[in-house]
């Protein structure tokens, strides 16, 4: 019995180890962070150890191909805006000058590069008028003036010109300077300015009602050449050339702009001087005069004045100047007599010179200007040119200008600077 005892005792204590270790496998499981995976897994403690519990591994999906945008092989070199007819007829060709009142359609030419045909695309436009608004109708796209379908073709140097936006009627459009923006895609690819301008006026005869009236007589024209002068007047173009003087020998000055000049080097030099003091300070300069026998002078602003003048023409300068009076012309001749024409009154130390201010006077109205020499006189008025004992190739000359004289300086050799006061002008020297 003991020895039975015993190896039942045996079993039962085995039994006990089984069920022991059977409580310590299905303890709870521990939870980890996966360093690879980043994911939670769960692994068991017992049995054989640590094991990972065995996973499926998800495939890794493959992204969508994307589609190729037709446009990346397209560059837009040019665009060009026309006027065109409700038919699509060029009224105005592309890239030129366009006046605002002839629009109907502003119509935009493509100039591109392609790689590779695209097949149809949608192009939007947006028009910004030229205070920044955009341009829009009836029939426009969201936030867009206008779209177009195009296919845009293989090869370089291609063109397409796209339906125009306007009226049959024209009205559309304002002077000023637009931009057309090309857009594909909610993204802008192109865009040009395009400028309207004002239609003038149609022109009128300038010289209706302008008459003239004097005397002229034979010279010799031995008057030295001024090529100094000649040059910077071409130079200046359209800016012009509004006064100057001139002399037989070889002084000469020229006045562009407000106070832009060009003078030839025997000219004083305290007038050089004074040029390039008001040119520095910005004063405008109303009309000079100089002589080989070395008067100067120089009117600047409404009645500022600087020169070498003769006694009597200094005091009246300075009582004008006094009475701020608008001095708008002065003339020295050779001999020392000179003229002075202001907007109240006008003065000649000749008597024979200051008659034929008053007959001009009475006869054309307002005197602008007189230019006097040891012989002559031409006075500019309001409404006709009065000349006295002229060279006959000075007479010819004003007659033959296009616009209404203004300043005439020309000497008894028959060299002349003659000017409208603004940017016209024709010369001699």
């Amino acid at each position: 019995m003991k020895h039975l005892f015993s190896r039942t005792a045996i079993i039962f204590l085995l039994a006990g180890l089984v069920c022991a270790q059977d409580a310590l496998a299905q303890g709870s499981p521990i939870k980890r962070r996966d360093t690879n995976s980043g994911n939670t897994t769960t692994v068991n403690t017992g049995g054989g150890g640590n094991k990972k519990k065995a996973e499926k591994k998800k495939p890794t999906p493959t992204p969508p191909k994307k589609k190729a945008d037709p446009m990346s092989k397209v560059t837009i070199t040019k665009l060009q805006i026309g006027n065109t007819d409700y038919d699509g007829d060029i009224i105005d060709a592309f890239g030129t000058s366009m006046f605002a009142e002839d629009v109907k359609y502003a119509t935009p030419k493509l100039t591109y590069n392609c790689q590779a045909a695209t097949g149809e695309v949608t192009i939007f436009s947006k028009i910004y008028r030229p205070d920044g608004s955009m341009m829009t109708g009836n029939s426009s796209p969201d936030d867009y003036t206008t779209s177009d379908d195009a296919d845009f073709n293989k090869g370089n140097g291609n063109t397409i010109t796209f339906p125009g936006w306007g009226n049959a009627d024209g009205g559309s459009y304002s002077e000023g300077t637009y931009r057309w923006e090309l857009w594909y895609n909610n993204k802008r690819i192109f865009s040009t300015n395009f400028t309207l301008l004002a239609k003038p006026e149609q022109p009128t005869n300038e010289l209706a009602g302008f008459e003239f009236y004097g005397t002229s007589r034979d010279y010799e024209d031995n008057a030295k050449a001024l090529p100094y002068i000649t040059d910077a007047i071409r130079e200046w173009g359209d800016e012009g050339c509004r006064t100057g003087a001139i002399t037989e020998d070889d002084r000469g000055v020229a006045i562009t702009g407000d106070n832009g000049y060009a003078y030839s080097a025997s000219v004083p030099q305290g007038m050089v001087d004074k040029l390039k003091e008001y040119n520095k300070e910005g004063h405008r300069i109303t009309d000079v005069t100089v002589t080989d026998s070395g008067w100067w002078c120089i009117v600047w602003g409404e009645n500022g004045y600087w020169g070498l003048m003769p006694d009597k023409m200094k005091e009246l300068m300075s009582q004008y100047n006094k009475d701020r009076e608008t001095i708008l012309s002065v003339s020295i001749c050779e001999n020392g007599n000179f003229a002075i024409v202001t907007n109240k009154h006008f003065y000649a130390s000749h008597e024979t010179d200051n008659s034929n201010l008053q007959k001009a006077l009475d006869k054309f109205g307002p005197i602008y200007s007189a230019s006097i020499t040891n012989k002559g006189i031409v006075v500019c008025c309001e409404n006709g040119v009065y000349y006295q004992n002229i060279p006959t190739n000075v007479e010819e000359a004003i007659k033959e200008q296009k616009f209404r004289p203004r300043f005439v300086k020309y000497t008894d050799s028959g060299t002349y600077l003659i000017t409208d006061g603004d940017k016209r002008r024709s010369w001699y020297m």
